[in-house]
């Protein structure tokens, strides 16, 4: 079972490669779903996910 740590590490992972261009938006998305966040807004210059009632916010800076 991953930890929190673990799952915000991907999820920023996941970020980088969406902001790097490697990986289109709704792909992104769907990464984040499958590692329980929900609530996945993938924007132009963010993503917003929330897990365990926290907001996350990965910029695309």
């Amino acid at each position: 079972m991953t930890t929190l740590i673990q799952k915000i590490n991907s999820a920023d992972s996941i970020a980088a490669l969406w902001r790097s261009g490697h990986v289109a938006a709704i792909s992104a998305q769907e990464a984040l779903v499958g590692l329980g966040f929900y609530a996945v807004a993938v924007g132009e210059t963010r993503i917003v996910a929330w897990l365990n009632g926290c907001r996350f916010e990965m910029p695309a800076v």
